[in-house]
């Protein structure tokens, strides 16, 4: 059994830290009233500990004196911003995904970007439960390889029933039609093995 010296030593090697060599100096036989934890016995200086404080840029009690950016936010370029990324927003090509959300039930609809579901990462958050759900990945951030809806349920032997809507109606690729806003359901994910 090592002493606590060398224990010490082996600490301050592994660590870096300069610990204070105040230790218990036998530990020869356990006796809940005195013996002590090795580590509790060590008393850490205040100036150590507070070493990461001075690079935190969240921990300073005084304003910045220099703003991290040139740009001013104001109201009005706030709103005209607003305005044009909504706009943006109408035009670029979308899709509509209606899912059921496995752990809570709720079914919920989403639109996504094209360019995001083919060339990025999209993530859909339930809006009951706050799950989030991978919809693609193609930079590689959730999943090894570049991945897609179509993808992760072919993996669990599911597949995706697509469709499109036209006006206020939704056609499916299995021939049937909904009137959008009703209640009936339009189909799910179906196994491949059933109809």
């Amino acid at each position: 059994m090592q002493s606590s010296k060398s224990l010490i030593r082996c600490l301050r090697a592994s660590n870096g830290l300069i610990l204070p060599t105040r230790v218990a100096t036998s530990i020869s036989r356990p006796s809940f009233q005195t013996a002590r934890p090795l580590l509790s016995s060590l008393q850490y200086n205040k100036p150590a500990a507070n070493i990461f404080r001075r690079f935190n840029s969240n921990s300073s009690d005084s304003p910045s004196p220099r703003p991290l950016t040139d740009h001013l936010s104001s109201p009005s370029n706030d709103a005209a911003n607003a305005e044009q990324n909504t706009a943006r927003r109408a035009e670029e090509p979308a899709y509509r995904i209606t899912f059921t959300c496995k752990p809570c039930q709720t079914r919920s609809t989403h639109t996504m970007s094209k360019h995001g579901y083919h060339k990025g990462t999209v993530l859909i958050t339930c809006p009951e439960c706050k799950s989030r759900h991978i919809i693609a990945d193609h930079l590689g951030i959730f999943m090894d390889e570049k991945t897609t809806l179509e993808d992760i349920l072919a993996k669990a032997g599911n597949n995706v029933t697509k469709g499109y809507v036209e006006g206020d109606m939704e056609f499916w690729e299995d021939g049937t039609v909904y009137k959008t806003g009703t209640d009936e359901k339009p189909p799910e994910a179906s196994s491949k093995g059933t109809p």
